[in-house]
């Protein structure tokens, strides 16, 4: 074992000798003095130096009398500008009788409107049952109908049945009125308008108002009965072609909870 490693220790030596044999011999072949080269080009960057100088040396001189002579007049001009004495006392006053009263402002403390908000909204759900008897008096009222030569039609109109809507008896001079409002919610519970986008419990409230309380009856609006209803909305007009409510209410309407339409008999 000793003797293979005394061997393998005599080729590293020769193998490093021969390297740098081969890089001594290299090196002597292809080295290149460069500095004869460096002195010639310093010595043309100092000549090159030199002959700039002497033509810069050699330009006439600038002539800054005119330029001096127009600073001069300027200064002249400015300097028999007078401007009149100005008294600022009195601003001077006022502004520190404006600082005064401003630092005698006492700005209250935040009010904590928690407990008015709470006795509003008290009132408020106080207040929805009248909304709704007042809304269904209004119903009511709208469902009379004059008595007409053949009285034949008023125990057609009992709620739950599966007759045709009942609709509203003449629609508003010089107005087309959608033809399927109705006077009163006569087939079965209204559905919640307020599922429709853009249709608060305020708007629906008013649609209840109008004659509307059943999603197929806003599916089955023309353009021209939607607008017609739209008009009849006060303070939300714009939003019945702004919402799409017919596109919607065509999807609401298939839905299992939504009420049927009646069917015509």
């Amino acid at each position: 074992m000793g003797f293979l490693l005394i061997k393998i220790l005599g080729l590293l030596v020769i193998a490093a000798a021969c390297g740098a044999g081969a890089a001594y011999w290299w090196f002597r072949r292809h080295y290149e003095d460069v500095t004869p080269e460096y002195l010639k080009a310093r010595e043309e960057l100092l000549l090159w130096r030199e002959g700039f100088e002497e033509r810069l040396a050699a330009r006439p001189a600038v002539n800054l009398e005119p330029v001096a002579q127009q600073l001069a007049a300027v200064h002249a001009a400015v300097s028999d500008i007078e401007l009149p004495p100005t008294d600022l006392a009195p601003l001077q006053g006022q502004l520190e009788a404006l600082a005064e009263r401003v630092a005698q402002l006492r700005i209250p403390e935040a009010t904590d409107l928690s407990a008015t908000n709470a006795r509003l909204m008290a009132i408020e759900h106080a207040l929805f049952p009248l909304q709704t008897r007042l809304d269904e008096l209004t119903a009511a009222v709208r469902a009379l109908r004059a008595p007409q030569e053949d009285a034949q039609a008023p125990a057609q109109a009992a709620a739950g049945s599966e007759s045709a809507p009942e609709l509203l008896a003449e629609p508003p001079a010089g107005a087309a009125a959608a033809r399927n409002l109705l006077a009163a919610p006569v087939h079965g519970e209204p559905d919640d308008l307020t599922r429709i986008k853009g249709v608060p419990s305020v708007l629906a409230q008013t649609l209840h108002r109008v004659g509307v309380f059943y999603f197929w009856q806003i599916a089955e609006w023309s353009p021209e009965e939607a607008r017609y209803v739209d008009s009849q909305l006060e303070d939300f007009q714009g939003g019945v072609e702004r919402d799409q409510w017919v596109d919607q209410a065509g999807e609401l309407a298939a839905e299992p909870t939504a009420a049927p339409r009646p069917t015509e008999h």
